[in-house]
């Protein structure tokens, strides 16, 4: 009896909050423009299987170090598979298109 009213409460709880929106929802697109050359298909092939481009415009003009680090943990600590010859490859692009050379810190 206890689980059949917890059920019809969270059943009448929760059409509650539907029952408000009254239309669909429209999410609205942004399209980030992506810097063209230098392997940016390389870029886009492995960042975009689990962001958008907007992730990496919003970081900012970043070292090298910087870059490399977060490359780094996109691989080791999140496991994207991205091949170590492509790594190195991103990194570049990043360095040249959103970023600038540095030998040390962010």
């Amino acid at each position: 009896m206890k689980i059949k009213l917890l059920i019809a409460t969270l059943l009448l709880g929760t059409s509650a909050v539907f029952a408000q929106v009254s239309k669909p929802i429209e999410m609205p697109y942004v399209d980030y423009p992506i810097a063209k050359g230098d392997h940016d298909e390389v870029a886009q092939q492995y960042c975009l299987i689990c962001h958008s481009f907007g992730y990496i415009l919003n970081q900012g003009q970043k070292s090298r170090p910087y870059w490399t680090g977060t490359v780094s943990k996109m691989v080791n600590e999140f496991k994207a598979p991205i091949p170590k010859e492509d790594q190195q490859t991103i990194i570049n692009y990043l360095v040249k298109h959103y970023g600038y050379e540095s030998t040390s810190g962010h």
